[in-house]
């Protein structure tokens, strides 16, 4: 991605300190007779999330599809775009919408494609589709079948890719909540043992990042239409032996309280300013100011809102859902997405959490990059006056 001259400078000394990230393997259960698991030759895929919420007179399934590459080399997968479809035990007919309906992976639109969910060796990784139906009075279902199409990208050389082998995949009688996991095996015992996560609440564990929630807040708008906000602290950790650089998705931020109601980055089409503390990737724009170095924690702020819910219930309980693009710093002083990261909080509720990262940054020595990098900028700045 081409940046002003500021970001190209910044890009190319976190390159210079070798800025590069690596994402850690995960075992994972095969499928065995989980029909909310589909596997193929090469990966994995399992629901592990499903919940259900309205939106105005629409109705969303919000689905979490957690892939493992099973195979012995590194694998990129695709979501075919308008290949995901719902059907409740009512029989109404849920789909994937073309614009936000699949993030954290990759689209695949005819041969054009996004390489950018590469999984490596026994590697796990989540994705995130949103199916949409418009009810009018017909009644809802409480199971549901899934069925979409993820497609292989086959590297042909350095950056080079090309579609292969595409994968029709079924999900029978998922229903909402998490889904039963199969039977774990003993490499994901070990696994699960070393994860930094450790079963904590507001804890997800990304790989080469875990990402922490230690706050959530619930406030009230002023205003006739009263509407609800909810603000979460989030702390960031770099858990690989790379220093690794992330951005937000913008209108990647979700979430959705235990009543079905959902909260939206902003109002459909405005521009997102719901997050704090950490840059963005936009078309052509890349801003690259969250980096960590190897064990190094960073907070970001996100905002979502309930709107117009004035005499309207409010929820006590809240699943969150945000896609943090993990990026990757060329020599040629560009920027370019490695890969995105889907990442889901279920059973939140508005309180303060204890994280293990609480107060631990004290002691750890953190490489400034950004002090750094502003300082050759503006050696730059002064040197172009001369």
């Amino acid at each position: 991605m081409k940046q002003l001259t500021s970001i190209w400078l910044r890009s190319a000394i976190v390159a210079a300190l070798g800025l590069t990230a690596t994402a850690a393997p995960a075992a994972q259960a095969s499928c065995a007779a989980n029909t909310t698991c589909v596997e193929t030759r090469t990966f994995a895929a399992t629901v592990t999330q499903l919940r259900t919420s309205k939106q105005n007179n629409a109705r969303v399934l919000t689905t979490t599809i957690r892939f493992h590459n099973k195979s012995g080399k590194s694998l990129t997968l695709g979501y075919v775009r308008d290949s995901g479809i719902a059907i409740d035990d009512q029989g109404n007919r849920f789909v994937v919408p073309q614009t936000n309906g699949a993030r954290g992976i990759g689209e695949i639109i005819g041969n054009t494609f996004e390489a950018k969910f590469m999984l490596q060796p026994g590697e796990t990784s989540d994705a995130r589709l949103e199916f949409i139906w418009g009810p009018g009075s017909a009644p809802n279902g409480t199971s549901y079948d899934l069925d979409l199409a993820i497609r292989e990208i086959d590297s042909t050389g350095a950056d080079q890719f090309r579609l292969g082998a595409e994968h029709a995949l079924h999900f029978a009688n998922v229903v909402e909540g998490a889904a039963k996991p199969a039977a774990t095996p003993p490499t994901a015992v070990a696994a699960a043992d070393s994860d930094p996560c450790a079963g904590r609440p507001g804890c997800y564990n990304a790989g080469p990042f875990i990402a922490e929630i230690q706050q959530l807040m619930a406030s009230q708008v002023a205003g006739a239409a009263r509407h609800q906000t909810l603000t979460l602290n989030v702390r960031i950790r770099n858990t690989s032996g790379q220093p690794i650089i992330l951005a937000y998705k913008p209108t990647s931020s979700a979430a959705i309280d235990n009543l079905g109601n959902r909260y939206v980055y902003g109002r459909p089409g405005t521009h997102d300013t719901s997050f704090k503390g950490i840059g963005i990737v936009a078309r052509n724009t890349a801003d690259p100011q969250f980096t960590l170095a190897p064990g190094q924690s960073r907070n970001a702020q996100f905002n979502v809102t309930r709107f117009n819910a004035a005499g309207q219930q409010l929820g006590t309980g809240y699943s969150y859902d945000v896609v943090l693009v993990e990026l990757e710093a060329l020599p040629s002083q560009q920027l370019r997405t490695l890969r995105e990261h889907s990442l889901t909080f279920p059973n939140l509720s508005a309180r303060s959490y204890t994280t293990a990262s609480n107060g631990a940054d004290a002691a750890q020595p953190e490489v400034n990059v950004e002090a750094v990098a502003n300082k050759v900028i503006d050696l730059f700045k002064k040197v172009q006056k001369r």
